[in-house]
């Protein structure tokens, strides 16, 4: 099970973030982008339950629609398998992702 709460520049995911709901986020993204105030977007993973490699693929494509409109985005309270997960596979400096 899967859920994203926004509020304007807020947001936050509940859940598993696995390949099912990846892929589904992936053809149909839930973030509204058009309604973030300040150019800026937080998205607090603190929440997530269960996550793998397709978790950092969202996370990275997300990145990218950011920044297609201009908006930064940032990703914290992330569980520390999935900061490994991204140093393993080397975005750890490119993502904008904090464990705090």
């Amino acid at each position: 099970m899967f859920k994203l709460e926004q509020n304007k520049s807020q947001v936050k995911l509940f859940g598993q973030l696995n390949f099912d709901t990846v892929s589904r986020l992936l053809n149909k993204p839930e973030i509204d982008f058009d309604c973030v105030e300040n150019d800026q977007i937080e998205v607090d993973l603190s929440q997530i339950s269960r996550f793998n490699s397709a978790s950092l693929a969202l996370l990275i494509e997300w990145m990218k629609m950011a920044d297609q409109k201009g908006l930064q985005i940032k990703y914290h309270s992330a569980p520390e398998q999935l900061m490994k997960i991204a140093q393993a596979y080397g975005f750890h400096h490119e993502l904008p992702l904090t464990s705090t």
